[in-house]
């Protein structure tokens, strides 16, 4: 690979001066995916009326204005076996464009993909993803998750259109085409037969009405979309997987090693029908039956339907999406066997035997604690002590008696006005409880924003950031305003000389944005509400504790608590942990500039 190409088993790619994507050649297909390059267009967005929501035909139709182009900063940021990726920076009317363009090993390689991180400051226009596809069709197929949709080129009735997972382009001949993948976050159009586009980004002029939609989508944004071409249709190439694998790609899990009762490989359920996928897999909210729903695809009929799981199915029935019952299922050889008709959606409750392993239940024991304050309120009475240091607490009506995380379990001190069930750290040692214990939660917030914090668990010191007890655990940019009067003109009919009113507009002037960010500690308890000093509820003034896993040294025998008022500590607990498995990667966005 280099600056300006990679490839792997299925494509080669080719990157030209402007940093745009000039070539897609598909090996497979012996073919280049794109007519010309694929780039980034800026184009005039100013509609009429109702900017948030309306897009102008006339907008739509008038050429880009301007195009994310050069000069290009290139760098090579993956060079290995499982994957390759070239890195092009750009800056084009005041936004800054980073893309990463890569392609994997194995079936991941059988789509390319387009990482992008934008810090987007260009108002009264859209940015679109081009993509003018060698292939050619008056009609293309739009993924609505359950089942697809076909439309023509755009029109003035109808040409910005939603869809969500891949939006497809076969060649009229039906030789081939090529699948544009996204996940979910854009709406798409189609200009002519060749080309498709994604709508990535929208801060529309407002022609001096509701302007507080005229900085919509200013900041930060980060999102990924692909390409993946076919022999055939989008239904034999199955091209659609590749965007469901787009937008939930597997994660690696890191174990700690020990002895596996499953082998090297172990499959929780299996699908006997390539062209029928699962929705969702989860425990039923009222017994303890697996719930499973499942769509067929290519919008035909698909019988003999085999799900099997690692344990055998030995009741199932049908349910609706609320789990309601609908009717019988078949079970048969220990598998749930079923049909669908074009694009069904069905679910299924289903009874499993006896599992062919069982995980060592976490054992753990809670550590008494001498509880020094009353964080907690009944509604309507006044705080006696409080969370915060103005009696603001947490409520007492929502605190359980005991609260599990991760297998691990709390038990939480009585919570009512004037009761302590809570420990301010002021540099006190704990004692542990003896036994073989290899790791100690603690049960914490801070009353007063994030506080750095050293734990020590025998004689080794712990560094742990105690997150605030309210406030929000993550969020994206957030504009920050501020207010003007705006002039309210007379009502018809009014006499001359009527005085000019004028209404205070909280959303008058974007004066900023406040990063966002993702707070990193795990939520072990949360409420929609705390309660004021005197008792009133605040209504989506949230509540949290938090769990903070040490581990126990050998020979340890105490915790010594940070020498920090503001932390408050509802409950600690050892526990002894066996195997352990922990994600090699974030399983969500870290917000990182």
């Amino acid at each position: 690979m280099s600056e300006s190409s990679l490839e792997n088993a299925r494509y080669r790619v080719t990157i030209d001066q402007n940093g745009d994507i000039a070539g897609i050649f598909d090996k497979t297909l012996k073919k280049d995916l794109l007519l010309t390059p694929a780039r980034l267009e800026i184009k005039t967005d100013k509609p009429m009326q109702w900017p948030a929501w309306n897009m102008d035909w006339e907008d739509q139709s008038r050429a880009p204005r301007a195009y994310v182009g050069g000069p290009a900063q290139v760098r090579i940021v993956e060079s290995g076996p499982a994957r390759v990726a070239v890195e092009v920076s750009r800056e084009t009317e005041g936004s800054r464009f980073v893309e990463t363009i890569r392609l994997s090993a194995g079936d991941a390689g059988n789509r390319l993909e387009v990482g992008n991180v934008i810090d987007w400051n260009t108002k009264e226009s859209h940015l679109k993803a081009v993509f003018p596809l060698a292939a050619t069709n008056a009609v293309a197929t739009y993924n609505w998750d359950i089942g697809a949709i076909q439309r023509g080129t755009d029109n003035p009735k109808k040409f910005e259109v939603p869809s969500h997972q891949w939006v497809d382009l076969t060649d009229q001949t039906g030789a081939y085409g090529a699948t544009v993948l996204t996940d979910c976050k854009n709406a798409s159009d189609k200009p002519d037969d060749n080309t498709l586009r994604l709508t990535l980004i929208r801060t529309p002029g407002t022609r001096g009405q509701y302007d507080d939609q005229g900085t919509q989508d200013l900041g930060h944004h980060e999102f990924v979309y692909g390409l993946a071409g076919h022999f055939g249709d989008w239904r034999k190439g199955q091209t659609d997987w590749q965007a469901y694998r787009l937008n939930q790609p597997l994660i690696a899990f890191e174990a700690s090693r020990h002895a596996g009762a499953l082998g090297k490989t172990f499959s929780l359920l299996s699908v006997s029908h390539s062209r029928v996928r699962v929705l969702a897999l989860k425990k039923a909210e009222q017994s303890d039956e697996v719930i499973v729903r499942l769509v067929e695809l290519d919008g035909k009929p698909a019988s003999d339907v085999q799900i099997a799981f690692a344990a055998p199915v030995t009741a199932a029935r049908e349910v609706n999406g609320a789990e309601e019952a609908v009717g019988a299922a078949t079970v048969t050889g220990g598998k749930l066997v079923t049909s669908f008709t074009a694009f069904q959606p069905r679910t299924f409750a289903v009874k499993l035997g006896a599992a062919p392993a069982k995980v060592v239940a976490v054992h753990s024991q809670p550590v008494k604690l001498a509880y020094d304050l009353a964080a907690a309120s009944n509604d309507e009475t006044r705080s006696a002590g409080g969370f915060a240091a103005d009696g603001r607490a947490l409520p007492a009506e929502m605190l359980p008696a005991e609260l599990a995380f991760g297998g691990v379990k709390f038990n939480l001190a009585p919570a009512k006005t004037g009761t302590p069930n809570a420990v301010v750290a002021r540099g006190q040692t704990v004692p542990l409880p003896a036994g073989k214990f290899n790791r100690v939660y603690v049960l914490a917030a801070s009353a007063d924003g994030d506080q750095k914090a050293t734990f020590r668990v025998g004689e080794k010191a712990v560094e742990v950031n105690v997150q605030d007890w309210g406030g929000f655990i993550g969020q994206w940019d957030d504009r920050i305003w501020k207010s003007k009067e705006v002039p309210i003109p007379p009502r018809p009919g009014a006499p001359a000389g009527t005085a000019t009113r004028t209404r205070t507009d909280p959303y008058g002037e974007m004066t900023g944005l406040k990063p966002g960010f993702i707070k990193r500690a795990d939520v072990a308890w949360f409420a929609s509400h705390r309660h004021t000093a005197d008792g009133a509820n605040e209504p989506y003034a949230y509540s949290y504790l938090f769990a903070y896993p040490l581990d126990v040294p050998a020979g340890a025998s105490a915790l010594t608590l940070p020498n920090n008022q503001k932390i408050r500590i509802l409950a600690i607990s050892v526990a002894e942990e066996g195997a352990t498995a922990k994600p090699v990667q974030p399983l969500y966005d870290t917000l990182e500039r």
